[in-house]
């Protein structure tokens, strides 16, 4: 489905939105995951972000993906939040890395792993942390991260290979932060830092719980906006009634002017003439000069050869030259309708009378 339609449909829909939410809940969670470092303050983040998406709905306009807009309205939060460069984690994971499904000693080990990254990703500089924290984490594109950052695409790609770079040399990530170990290969090592960053990012889950208890929530305070549902259905009935009339006009110049290649046309195809004319001529010459008999003789009936005009019809053209509709059919071949196009070609009686 195109992203504007989608998000017409979640504007105006709770279960759509619903829908939305499903999609991104889980990148949005491990973007302040990564950067709070505790399940509590990065599950209340993600609430308040998509609260504020729930408002900013209607705002949407197709100058970059769904995804990075929503993204990008979770790193206008989190930098709007202290939190997440004054919390020191405590010792005690059980405290700050809980979660349902796992077991306390899996959580120790998850939360070691999330700390040792948030710290590492301090220690680097900041657009360099922020495009891996997007892009890991976020789990978005090159392309997305661009958008978000408000940055080109090779930017960004520089800022994460440097930041890799950064990582492993600068922190304890890798082997290449022991003097001792400087022989390794660094390709091999940055190679294993990506792995291990995506590792981390896949194990950060979301208590099932919780991903359930914030639906009902953005679905309880999810309004339809009436004033967007009506502007798309005043959109959609502006482009029904331009189809309408545009079929209107199309069938009205059929009507109008039949082409010559029609099947009722049984004519030849008549000349192309603007001016207003009738043309006036003889078509038969007396068959018979007139005798010194002392009886008369008949002549032949003149013709005259008539251009239909625009507006004529063929009770208007019989009261003008003064003949029947059936005289107009039967010379003309026409059918019974007496159905006639403009500058077609008919042939009018002149009548005249008996002639010594």
């Amino acid at each position: 489905m195109d992203e504007m339609q989608f998000m017409h449909n979640a504007v105006s829909d709770a279960y759509a939105f619903s829908e939305f939410y499903r999609l991104h809940v889980t990148r949005v969670y491990r973007y302040h995951m990564i950067h709070i470092g505790n399940v509590k303050d990065a599950e209340e983040l993600t609430s308040q972000t998509f609260m504020i998406a729930l408002e900013k709905l209607p705002t949407f306009r197709r100058s970059g993906s769904l995804t990075a807009w929503m993204m990008g309205i979770a790193t206008q939060k989190r930098s709007q939040d202290a939190r997440g460069n004054r919390r020191e984690l405590p010792t005690d994971a059980v405290l700050y890395y809980q979660n349902s499904g796992l077991s306390t000693d899996i959580a120790a080990i998850q939360r070691v792993k999330i700390e040792t990254i948030s710290h590492a990703l301090k220690q680097i500089s900041p657009d360099c942390a922020e495009a891996i924290t997007l892009y890991f984490f976020g789990n978005l594109t090159s392309s997305e991260v661009s958008q978000v950052l408000k940055k080109n695409t090779a930017t960004i790609e520089m800022l994460i290979g440097r930041g890799i770079q950064e990582l492993r040399t600068r922190t304890s990530l890798t082997a290449a932060g022991q003097k001792e170990q400087r022989s390794i290969d660094p390709t091999s090592e940055e190679d294993a830092l990506v792995e291990k960053l995506a590792n981390t990012a896949s194990q950060i889950t979301l208590d099932p719980l919780f991903i359930s208890e914030l639906e009902q929530a953005l679905v309880a305070r999810h309004q339809p906006k009436t004033k967007w549902t009506l502007l798309l259905q005043l959109q959609q009935f502006v482009s029904v009634a331009g189809w309408v009339a545009l079929m209107a006009i199309g069938i009205f110049l059929l009507n109008w002017r039949i082409t010559p290649n029609s099947p009722a046309v049984q004519g030849t195809k008549a000349p192309s003439q603007t001016s207003l004319a009738t043309k006036v001529k003889s078509s038969a010459i007396a068959s018979n000069l007139i005798t010194k008999t002392a009886k008369p003789t008949t002549t032949r009936i003149p013709m005259l050869e008539y251009f239909v005009q625009a507006g004529d019809n063929c009770t208007y053209i019989a009261e003008r030259y003064g003949v029947t509709i059936d005289q107009l059919i039967t010379l003309n071949h026409l059918n019974s309708s007496c159905d006639i196009w403009v500058d077609q070609k008919l042939v009018i009686p002149i009548m005249t009378t008996a002639t010594p």
